[in-house]
């Protein structure tokens, strides 16, 4: 239902000499990797290139828009004419979602700074966010430097030229150690110099998810395992935390920048943003969301032996979950909203709440009209677009019955670390809880019962239940000390996430409804 934002997706490739003859070479898979993670950005899709063959030995090519339409994969010939155009023996790709700065042109990765001197022309692209960016940027500032867009890419590009500074080139370990003593949050990195040399970098922490593999000389690498399907059927290694890859000469080798003394993997990304099919971090996203509504059904209240309910998911990345409920309950899940796939974006919406339901849901009456329905949902975030679909269910299904439960606990924390939710008064879990403290380190405590009511009551719906923390970290199946749960539990693991909750406190009292890391 409530469709957050979490940038983004990075992709890498290089191919064996001889091997980008083909079509595009390294752009050409580049394209087919960011199709397979369009789920993770489809504001805009961007690709740098190298080609030693070329004047212009890197190059970037990027636009707004859903990777096919960049890439204008509908007109045979002008698809062609871009593949030819960037086509290259080494490349790295961005899709977008923007937590920061704006959806425009300038603001599509990756960014690309042109050098004479080959190792200090480079282009980059990242997925996460700068916690301490406002900080960063005021510094930067300081000293002379002046940043024409409000976005963290380009704050990162000036650091990494800083890094570039001198007439003797560094090696890239060194490079990356200096910005994790300088950045603060989450930050997955694609790099791609003049001279060839292709890197993908994990932050300390590991927030976000990348693996990589190589097969017969070629590397690829990806924010998800879903995207290197087309390159080997199995074998691919996570970048770990505080890790980057470097492919150059040929061959390609792991090194370590950064000390990693905890993890901190963001729990969304099993809940909602990754593809079902992918693997993060030894764990399958499919079996984690079944097994997240198999946790949901441990605590049902409804009595559901009768067999009066019918469970019906919210689409698309809710059913795994939805499966899992129902199957441990021993109740069906059934369709009974259907998603249009074909609607696509648009810029032109009707203000009626049921309207905007309707262009991306459609209602099986045949399956809700006169039952009970138990609606599966992975998340409530904000909760306005819960509350229109269940008012639109209501309206043109007609159920006797919408009891709402959902596969994640409730979000009570804004996010600082690459998820379009960074205030409290956007969220609806704050609005029912008062003063109320946050969990203390180690506890699994959960949103109070009269908390959860008057959250369903303000929903439209019958009855409404959370997944427990403690049911999260078990569906996902890593310990909570590696799991990111701030939003969860206010408990942020860098020192800019702790200053940004108490900013974010301030700014509610205040009235104030700016970004708290802007």
């Amino acid at each position: 239902m409530e469709k957050i934002r979490g940038k983004c997706g990075i992709a890498a490739v290089s191919l064996p000499e001889g091997k980008d003859a083909s079509v595009g070479g390294a752009a050409y898979y580049l394209y087919k990797m960011l199709l397979q993670q369009q789920h993770r950005g489809q504001s805009s899709a961007g690709i740098t290139t190298y080609n030693s063959k070329r004047a212009r030995l890197i190059d970037t090519y990027k636009e707004l828009g859903m990777v096919n339409e960049v890439f204008r994969s509908h007109h045979a010939q002008k698809n062609l004419a871009i593949l030819n155009a960037y086509s290259g023996s080494k490349g790295i790709g961005h899709v977008r979602y923007a937590t920061s700065g704006s959806d425009e042109d300038e603001d599509a990765q990756p960014f690309e700074r042109r050098h004479g001197r080959l190792w200090k022309w480079f282009s980059f692209a990242f997925n996460g966010n700068i916690a301490n960016f406002a900080e960063l940027k005021e510094g930067l500032r300081d000293s002379g430097y002046h940043l024409v867009r409000d976005v963290d890419t380009e704050l990162m590009m000036h650091f990494i030229s800083k890094q570039l500074i001198g007439g003797k080139k560094r090696p890239v370990e060194e490079i990356f150690h200096a910005l994790s003593q300088t950045f603060d949050g989450s930050y997955n990195i694609a790099y791609l110099d003049a001279e060839g040399r292709l890197v993908v970098a994990r932050d300390p922490l590991g927030f976000k998810p990348v693996c990589f593999l190589g097969n017969e000389g070629i590397f690829a690498a990806a924010s998800e395992s879903c995207a290197l399907e087309s390159f080997s059927e199995n074998g691919f290694k996570d970048v770990k935390p505080g890790e980057l890859v470097l492919a150059e000469n040929g061959s390609f080798e792991a090194r370590r920048f950064a000390k990693s003394g905890k993890k901190a993997h963001c729990m969304f990304e099993w809940v909602y943003f990754a593809n079902p099919s992918s693997v993060l971090d030894g764990k399958n996203v499919y079996q984690a969301r079944w097994d997240l509504g198999a946790e949901l059904a441990k605590n049902e209240f409804l009595e559901t032996g009768k067999q009066e309910y019918v469970v019906v998911p919210v689409p698309d990345t809710s059913r795994p979950a939805a499966d899992g409920y129902a199957n441990t309950l021993g109740l069906v899940s059934m369709e009974g909203l259907l998603r249009n796939r074909y609607v696509g974006r648009t810029f032109i919406e009707g203000s009626d709440r049921h309207e905007k339901a309707r262009q991306k849901y459609s209602v099986n009456k045949a399956i809700v009209s006169g039952k009970k329905i138990i609606l599966v949902d992975d998340s409530i975030v904000r909760g306005t677009t819960s509350k229109s679909l269940v008012e639109y269910i209501r309206k043109v299904g007609k159920p006797e019955e919408i009891h709402l439960r959902v596969s994640s606990p409730p979000i009570r924390c804004p996010c600082f670390y690459g998820i379009d939710m960074s205030t409290l008064q956007e969220l609806i879990a704050p609005k029912h809880l008062g003063k109320e403290g946050v969990i203390a380190p180690g506890k699994m405590d959960d949103v109070p019962k009269e908390a959860v009511e008057a959250i369903g009551k303000e929903l439209g719906v019958d009855s409404l239940q959370f997944q427990t923390i403690g049911g999260l970290v078990r569906a996902i199946g890593l310990d909570w000390k590696d799991l990111c749960l701030a939003c969860l539990t206010g408990h942020y693991p860098t020192e800019s996430g702790q200053s940004l909750i108490k900013k974010a406190v301030e700014n509610r009292a205040q009235g104030c409804r700016k970004r708290t890391y802007s």
